[in-house]
């Protein structure tokens, strides 16, 4: 099963649109502004999908054990904080990888703002190991 039915799956109405390098996703509807969503299908360098990629490549950097994870998917909440850093707000998905993405963004120091500081960021991350584009 590929990214997307598993995450819709498991996301009871979220729909995740996945690129090699970036997974994004989209909030439940009417519930948040879509200002830092990633849509590659109608803006694919788009603010939201840079900063996705840029989430995505950051990430993975710190990922070295992202082979114990392999074939699994989670979404992630974000709020940007006065701090200059995230707040994990909620996560959807393999709960060993929720875990661990939730560790790797908290200990992340330098983290790229999403496009609009003001809103809520779903950010859909998948462990890719060295190697496989």
């Amino acid at each position: 099963m590929n990214l997307i039915n598993k995450i819709a799956g498991l996301s009871g109405g979220l729909i995740i649109i996945a690129a090699l390098s970036a997974c994004q996703s989209t909030p439940p509807a009417g519930q948040e502004s879509i200002a830092n969503l990633c849509q590659p299908q109608r803006a694919p360098g788009s603010a939201s999908c840079q900063w996705s990629e840029t989430m995505q490549q950051q990430l993975n950097k710190r990922f070295q054990d992202a082979g114990r994870y392999a074939g699994q998917q989670c979404l992630v909440r974000l709020e940007w904080q006065r701090s200059g850093r995230y707040a994990v707000t909620q996560t959807q998905g393999d709960e060993a990888l929720c875990l661990r993405a939730w560790q790797l963004i908290g200990q992340a120091k330098t983290l790229p703002p999403p496009p609009d500081r003001t809103q809520p960021a779903w950010f859909g991350f998948a462990p890719h190991q060295a190697g496989t584009g």
